[in-house]
């Protein structure tokens, strides 16, 4: 996980330094003695797993700069030696509370906890990307697709069938729509006007005709053709 340390006392981010060198799994991006200067690394950066930050400091205080660096991070620790802050530390969402000195057991305790919690992180964002839901034919009615069962998308006026492996499904959206939904996942190809194609289901390219494992043929549009053959040709396999 990447990490940044946001203190005003340079022996104090030494020693979180140390700590932090002995967990291998934790990757230390950046010290800063000011969380002004915290903050404007994290708004160039986007995003860093856990902030590390002393609480008492001048001009902008740890608390005080929480609403902000909560935004581009996963999880706030301070570091502090001032056990009265803690009931304000957990109103500002931190995810944890270390006294200084900070021992090496309760820190290593505090990062593993902290482990869990971003693998389920993990884990939700993979299932996000293995999956989608379609609005039925009724109100309130909702299907979820797996991207896996996904064999080709045909485009029917104002509306589109998803074909899978064990039917199809009609949903009232574009395929331009459907399309930029699908543009995360390396395997979908718009291939003419109406067919957005698996490549998990491509059989065969003949020409111009894209062959699909289950029978179907499409014709190849040539708005479509060069984006769709350099693909192929770069995962073409050369002697």
């Amino acid at each position: 996980m990447s990490c940044i340390v946001i203190d005003d006392e340079p022996h104090a981010i030494d020693e979180l330094c140390e700590l932090i060198a002995q967990v291998p799994h934790l990757n230390l991006l950046e010290t800063f003695s000011d969380a002004r200067q915290a903050i404007a690394y994290l708004q160039e950066t986007n995003h860093i797993d856990i902030i590390f930050s002393d609480i008492s400091m001048a001009v902008l205080n740890g608390i005080e700069a929480a609403e902000i660096m909560n935004n581009y991070c996963h999880f706030l620790v301070y570091v502090t030696a001032h056990r009265g802050f803690a009931p304000e530390a957990f109103q500002a969402k931190a995810d944890g509370y270390l006294l200084k000195p900070v021992s090496y057991l309760s820190f290593r305790q505090k990062v593993e906890d902290l482990t869990l919690k971003y693998q389920d992180i993990l884990r939700l964002q993979k299932d996000e990307q293995q999956f989608l839901f379609i609005k039925g034919g009724q109100k309130s009615s909702y299907i979820k697709i797996k991207y896996s069962d996904i064999v080709y998308i045909e485009a029917m006026l104002n509306y589109i069938m998803i074909h899978t492996t064990s039917g199809h499904e009609i949903t009232y959206i574009g395929l331009k729509a459907m399309e930029d939904k699908l543009q995360v996942m390396d395997i979908f190809f718009r291939i003419n006007k109406s067919i957005i194609i698996s490549l998990n289901y491509l059989d065969r390219v003949d020409g111009n005709i894209a062959r699909l494992a289950g029978g179907q043929n499409y014709q190849i549009g040539e708005k479509y053709k060069s984006v769709f053959l350099d693909f192929l040709k770069k995962h073409t396999l050369k002697s």
